[in-house]
Formats: structure tokens, sequence, C-alpha cells
């Protein structure tokens, strides 16, 4: 089973095709259905994805870019789950990891060098705080790495880890002056943000009433991979932390800066099960994954 949407997937051949009909023929769906799919991806996305043509189907400029994310995406998914179907002879342990998006490609490379050495594979699923914190209570995940997880009788927390949002900027997009930044004056420009379906979110609103800005937002999303393509693109700024941006600080597609907010920070908690017996070696891998968070470098 995939970690990401049917939705997902039926955009992608539809993009691929430039075809509904083609791509329903493909996938065995009724184009009416397929139809549906891509209006509820628009709607969660807040997007037009595609104006429909005679010949067939156009991508609108954020559907090419959710296009080629979403391929990349799948992409990783398929090396992620490469990496982690091992065949050892004897024994191998299987623990059950939720994650959220901005960690895999620190836990992909953490987990592979682990599993050079132990006999362990991962079941692992991506998704929300939410999501992953109803499926550790249900006893359906062993742990989770993700923000701002409530406290729960059922959820004991392993390990949390502070992390400040910061400006997520090009470089001609930079405020006057010097980090860190205040609120208002990162409100020149266009702002792409995190939906409600994020915890940060109401304490970014709450800073944002208080500072009395009147931003301009161009795009709301629970995708954090889209919300760095329009940052990248220069058609807007951000607010998120160092693990959402860090892979690409470090090819050079935008900036980190501080801000001047200190309740403007996520909390990364690692958790267990409260009711599952302690395991020593769930414990080191998490510990491992831990090690492995990138340290934080501003712009």
């Amino acid at each position: 089973m995939s970690a990401f949407s049917r939705e997902l997937h039926s955009f992608i051949e539809i993009g691929r095709e430039r075809s509904i009909r083609r791509a329903s023929e493909k996938l065995n769906i009724s184009a009416s259905a397929l139809s549906r799919q891509v209006q509820i991806l628009e709607r969660d996305l807040g997007v037009s994805l595609l104006v429909r043509l005679p010949q067939g189907i156009q991508l609108t400029e954020e559907g090419r870019a959710l296009l080629g994310q979403a391929e990349r995406w799948i992409g990783d998914e398929g090396n992620l789950r490469e990496t982690l179907r091992v065949r050892p002879q004897g024994p191998v342990r299987t623990f059950r990891i939720g994650l959220m998006e901005c960690l895999i490609p620190v836990v992909l490379p953490a987990i592979d060098a682990m599993q050079h050495r132990r006999k362990l594979a991962l079941d692992v699923t991506v998704g929300n705080t939410k999501t992953l914190t109803e499926l550790i209570t249900l006893n359906e995940l062993d742990a989770i790495l993700a923000f701002n997880v409530p406290r729960l009788a059922q959820i004991r927390v392993h390990d949390e880890v502070e992390c400040a949002l910061g400006l997520v900027h090009v470089q001609t997009m930079t405020p006057g002056g010097k980090p860190p930044f205040r609120l208002e004056e990162c409100m020149e420009w266009p702002l792409c943000l995190l939906d409600a379906s994020m915890s940060i979110r109401p304490r970014l609103d709450a800073e944002l009433h208080r500072s009395r800005a009147n931003p301009k937002v161009v795009l709301r999303s629970n995708s954090v991979a889209l919300i760095l393509k329009y940052v990248a693109a220069g058609k807007g700024v951000s607010f998120l932390t160092w693990l959402d941006v860090a892979a690409g600080v470090a090819r050079g597609d935008f900036l980190f800066s501080p801000v001047a907010s200190r309740r403007l920070a996520e909390r990364l908690h690692v958790c267990i099960a409260a009711n599952a017996k302690i395991d020593p070696l769930l414990l080191s891998v998490l510990d491992h994954i831990g090690r492995a968070l990138p340290k934080e470098r501003r712009g």
C-alpha cells in the first residue's frame, strides 16, 4: 500500500497522459471517477491543477509543479521501501514507525546505516501529527516522530526537540537589516502557509494577528514540498522549521532566517506506545534517528 493517496496517483497518470480519458483506460477507472479525484485534490490543495480542452487537458502552473514533485515523492517512496526491504538470514525484527514528510530525507539514510548492522525491518507510515497520533493510540504503530504530539495517556514521550520557525525565502525577498526579523518585516511579500490541518498553524495565526499584519496569502497547503516549490520560485515566503527546509537550503534553493518570536516554535516528539513493553532495539533505532537530525544552519 502506498503512503500517498489514490487521488495523487491518479493525478500523476492524468498528467503523464495529458488526458483523463486515456488515464481512465490505463487505470481501469471511469473518467467521471478520475475527475472527482482531481476535484478532491484541488479542494485539498486550494489550487486549480488542470484546464480541460477539446483535445485533452492542460496542466496549470501549479499542476506542473505538483506533477514534478509528486513523481519525486513516489520515486522516494519506492527507494525507501526498497531500502527497508531487507533479507538477512535468520529472524528479522520489524518495527512500525510513523513519521512526517519532512523527516524522510533524514530517516532514510539513518535507517539504511542501521540495517547494515542489524537484522531489522521497518514498516513506515507517512502522515501528519493527527493521523500518526491516532494510529499509535490504536496500537497500529510502535513509535512516531511528529511535531506537537498531544499529551495522552496512551503515548510515552521518549525524546523531544524544540524547533523554532524561521523565515524561508530567496535572496531577493530578504527583509532589510539583520535577523532575527520581526513578523511585520516579512509582510512585504506574499505568504505561502501551512493549512489548518498542521499543528503550528493556530500559533502562527495568533502571532500574525498580534503583529497586526495584513498578509497577502498566495498558497495554503498541507504539503511542505509544495510550499517550498513556491518559495524557491520566488512566489512568496513562508515560516517553517529547519527540519522542513534543511535539504533545500543545502541545495541552495532558498535561505532560512530566524524570526523574533519565541512563541513560534514547534516541538518534535519521538513517542512510543505507553502500554508497550520497552524494547531496547526500538529505542536504539529512535536514538540513532534523533542523532541524525540536521543541525540548524541559518541564511
